[in-house]
């Protein structure tokens, strides 16, 4: 059986707003985590409204779920960077300096 050719994947953009241009990307990781974090809060204050909404009938209950199950994640994968962060700051900082 022969080797598979790896092919890389296009960038993505935190906006959701489908692949990144290299124009489009932040230029600094502090550019990059300040998108990233007003990303989540868009998405969480969405999921707010659209409850919202399906609690007096403008939405249904499945759109509503399908925005608390999008914001779940989007926090969970934010938990995650977060506590890799931290790993790695605590790594860097057992390191002996001789």
């Amino acid at each position: 059986m022969g080797a598979l050719p790896i092919t890389l994947l296009p960038p993505v953009a935190l906006s959701g707003s489908g692949p990144a241009t290299p124009a489009s990307l932040p230029s600094n990781f502090g550019s990059l985590l300040g998108q990233a974090i007003s990303g989540l809060q868009q998405g969480q204050f969405n999921a707010n409204e659209t409850i919202q909404q399906a609690m007096v009938g403008n939405v249904s209950v499945t759109q509503a779920m399908v925005a608390m199950t999008k914001a779940q994640s989007q926090l969970d994968i934010a938990t995650a960077v977060q506590n890799q962060a931290i790993s790695a700051y605590q790594s860097i900082m057992n390191m002996p300096l001789s």
